[in-house]
């Protein structure tokens, strides 16, 4: 694997989990403005962070190989 390809998948799982935690804050709030506890609602938005960061590296496994 050449630099090149490895600074393009460091860039690449930076920027997924940038949006992990995004979604996760957003799951935070959602669980917030529903009434839950400050406890549960960084359990539920922990959930959303790391449920969409196994779904990032997942597809990444499949489409990356299909850019490069």
């Amino acid at each position: 694997m050449s630099t090149h390809n490895l600074m393009f998948l460091l860039l690449t799982v930076i920027t997924l989990a940038a949006v992990s935690a995004v979604a996760g804050i957003i799951g935070y709030g959602i669980a917030r403005a529903g009434g839950a506890p400050v406890t549960d609602a960084i359990s539920r938005g922990s959930i959303v962070f790391f449920s969409t960061m196994t779904l990032f590296i997942a597809l990444l496994g499949v489409l990356l190989p299909a850019v490069m």
